[in-house]
């Protein structure tokens, strides 16, 4: 999966998924997809297309889009990976060009408010709590902690200028 939170000064915008979907119904969430085979090796076009898809919103509408979380989880014998960008919007003007839910934007205030996944509930927490810091990646895991979901953060640090063995 790749998505975007799509951010204009406190404003987000997100999705509420239609009831009839596969995957997260009537929870809201990133503007966002599966990524396609041939984007494996390229998150950030994935994200960008489906933004596109469902936002109408083309990448000169950004002044920056940054990957921010990689997150896994387990879902019985599929190993999920999801890369949520940060998006800063240049408008708040889109198209909501999609039939898999509503798009709407949200005050930050309201934001943890909203029926979410775990998953996208922790990386908006965390978001909210931390911000944004150029070229800092988080990686979080999910495990089971007393037969309930929890998150584990960590940086994913880049290995350029390091030195070890």
């Amino acid at each position: 999966m790749a998505g975007a939170f799509i951010i204009n000064g406190t404003d987000y915008l997100m999705m509420k998924r239609a009831e009839n979907r596969k995957l997260a119904p009537g929870m809201w969430g990133p503007v966002g997809g599966h990524v396609e085979p041939y984007e494996l090796n390229d998150p950030r076009a994935a994200c960008l297309r489906e933004i596109y898809e469902e936002a109408g919103l083309e990448e000169r509408d950004f002044d920056k889009l940054d990957l921010k979380y990689i997150i896994f989880r387990r879902e019985r014998d599929e190993i999920r990976l999801h890369h949520i960008f940060i998006g800063i919007a240049k408008t708040k003007n889109y198209e909501d060009k999609t039939n898999e839910g509503k798009l709407n934007w949200i005050k930050e205030g309201e934001l943890l408010e909203k029926t979410m996944s775990f998953t996208v509930r922790k990386a908006l927490e965390n978001y909210i709590e931390f911000g944004h810091k150029d070229n800092e990646i988080i990686v979080g895991t999910v495990s089971a902690v007393d037969n309930k979901p929890y998150m584990n953060w960590n940086s994913l640090d880049s290995w350029e200028g390091m030195t070890g063995e």
